[in-house]
């Protein structure tokens, strides 16, 4: 039972970190700037140093959790961004 457990751990700290990205982008149309969250990844792991060995093949259980989880704060957080970026664009039609 034990080695289930070494394995598991071994698995969560050698894979990769995805997380939610805020970036900047200019919208011509608009002329303004506004705010855009993109999938990034960690390529910094504590066990194999990278992301592109054999580590994070090892660790494919966790990297879809991660991915999923970031990707729905990504969709509910470019939702919410796009909302304000039309509303100023608007605002700015109008004046």
């Amino acid at each position: 039972m034990k080695k289930i457990y070494i394995i598991g751990i071994s698995l969560i700290l050698s894979a990769c970190a995805y997380y939610p990205k805020q970036v900047e982008v200019y919208d011509t149309e608009c002329n303004i700037e506004h705010k855009k969250l993109v999938l990034g990844k960690d390529k910094t792991n504590m066990l194999v140093g990278n992301c592109e060995n054999e580590g994070c093949i090892a660790s494919l259980l966790t990297v879809p959790v991660q991915a999923l989880v970031a990707g729905s704060i990504i969709v509910a957080g470019n939702i919410i961004y796009w909302l304000e970026k039309e509303g100023t664009c608007l605002l700015k039609e109008k004046s």
